[in-house]
């Protein structure tokens, strides 16, 4: 019989600070036992950027002009670069997972491939013939599609990821600090031809066909049985605390 896990479907309701508090909480409940492995969606509703645990908000943002434009900036618990959040642009999954559940997850490069492997199975469910490229990177017909980071706590896997529906260009350099010599047309066609969407190529598909297929390519790569579920108390309430105390903090966000 294959293993059970929990599947939590496409949540906009919270700010970027709570998603990121929801995420760590149930990566601490996972390596504790408490809950099953467990499938997340979310997105935006309403712009946002993020960036990696080890960077700097003042080196990687106009940090000015998200506050002007009332755009919530955030710290992820993992690693990688600053990235712009479109609210019609892109479905965000996290996967967290006991380390101990497949050999190949005890492995940083093993694990970003195998899980990457669930999301292209899952697209290609779709008729997307997306490829894993690099370490974390999807692609589709040479442009990438999705980045993926990840974080470890206490023997589990918390990797969480964006699929490009669409991608607005503009937006992205007025909130990243882009050097102003890579801001010249042929720069700006550079990162267009290097960042690609699905509607490009598929225009018709939407949030709720990519999450399916997603879902999908988890079953098929994971050998799990996904059930709908719901955060427990125990999540719920440190997520609430991780939002008070550091998610939702200057300290946490701005200062590096």
């Amino acid at each position: 019989m294959k293993p059970e896990a929990r599947l939590m479907p496409t949540d906009s309701v919270e700010d970027s600070f709570m998603k990121m508090a929801v995420d760590e909480a149930i990566l601490v409940s996972v390596a504790e036992g408490r809950s099953l492995p467990t499938l997340r969606f979310y997105k935006w509703e309403k712009p946002a950027v993020a960036i990696g645990f080890f960077q700097s908000a003042q080196q990687e943002l106009d940090v000015e002009q998200c506050r002007q434009d009332q755009v919530e900036i955030f710290r992820r618990i993992s690693g990688g670069g600053a990235v712009y959040k479109d609210p019609k642009g892109e479905i965000n999954y996290s996967f967290v997972v006991p380390e101990s559940y497949n050999p190949e997850l005890a492995e940083v490069m093993a694990s970003y491939k195998l899980i990457g492997k669930a999301v292209v199975q899952g697209l290609r469910t779709l008729g997307i013939e997306a490829e894993l490229a690099g370490i974390n990177d999807i692609i589709l017909k040479g442009r990438k599609i999705s980045g993926n980071a990840q974080t470890r706590k206490l023997g589990a896997i918390l990797q969480h990821g964006t699929v490009l529906l669409d991608f607005d260009v503009e937006k992205m350099l007025r909130y990243l600090k882009i050097p102003r010599e890579k801001l010249s047309d042929k720069q700006v066609k550079e990162i267009r031809h290097r960042v690609g969407t699905i509607k490009e190529f598929f225009p018709r598909l939407g949030f709720i066909e990519l999450e399916q297929g997603i879902i999908k390519g988890f079953e098929r790569v994971f050998g799990l049985i996904f059930t709908q579920g719901e955060l427990s108390d125990y999540e719920h309430e440190l997520a609430q605390r991780l939002y008070r105390e550091k998610y939702s903090k200057d300290d946490w966000n701005l200062k590096r």
